[in-house]
């Protein structure tokens, strides 16, 4: 059996301190039902890029993992000792990390399909500005899904419009330095040495160059 590596160490013990503080906050009272579950959801989404790992579907690279762990970390401990009501800007911190975690992945997903579906060709810059759009109007959706929640159950997901175009002016910020970040990682590094890393498994690799013909039509954005 392989050892764990520094990452997999970091995601079990992120999912173990998760589960404790997930307990801690129950039996003290602090926290009830629906935060618990959204803990122990935390908690167990700490292990997926364990699963994928070992599963061989997918290698992320460390500082990915961290910075999913990360956003994690923070959503969880907000969740189950009610930061989000007590803190005023935290709902920021943890939208902003949120946004940085989505906008990087999104990138690295379109580095992917560049590299394995020949259909047509991505420039960095295109990447770039097709994920920080994701992330944008990801964050339409979600301020609206807060919303409908709010109407349907009685809950405080918004707290105010002041709070959603604060929301949505971290995850615009987020997105965009995010994706910029990305667009000299990729530059600098090469988009065949990044998706080679990954080590991704035949199949999703299939599923990704699905619908293409082996030619590139070159869409260039500099």
């Amino acid at each position: 059996m392989r050892r764990l590596t520094y990452d997999e160490v970091a995601c079990l013990f992120m999912a173990a301190l998760i589960l404790v503080l997930c307990v801690h906050s129950y039996v003290s009272g602090i926290c009830y039902k629906y935060e618990l579950n959204n803990g122990l959801f935390c908690a167990a989404f700490c292990t997926v890029p364990v699963i994928m790992k070992r599963s061989g579907a997918l290698v992320l690279p460390g500082p990915f993992v961290i910075l999913i762990l990360a956003a994690i970390a923070f959503h969880a401990f907000g969740v189950l000792y009610f930061s989000y009501d007590e803190l005023y800007y935290y709902d920021n911190l943890t939208h902003t990390l949120s946004s940085v975690t989505v906008s990087a992945c999104v990138y690295l997903t379109l580095v992917c399909y560049q590299v394995y579906n020949r259909s047509f060709l991505l420039s960095p810059a295109m990447m770039s500005l097709a994920s920080a759009m994701f992330m944008m109007t990801f964050s339409v959706g979600w301020e609206l899904f807060e919303y409908v929640v709010d109407v349907s159950t009685g809950t405080n997901m918004q707290f105010s419009p002041t709070d959603t175009l604060r929301d949505m002016l971290c995850n615009t910020i987020a997105a965009s330095a995010a994706s910029t970040g990305m667009y000299y990682y990729v530059r600098r590094r090469g988009a065949e040495d990044i998706v080679e890393s990954l080590r991704i498994h035949p199949l999703l690799r299939r599923f990704v160059a699905w619908g293409s013909d082996g030619k590139r039509s070159p869409i260039r954005l500099y």
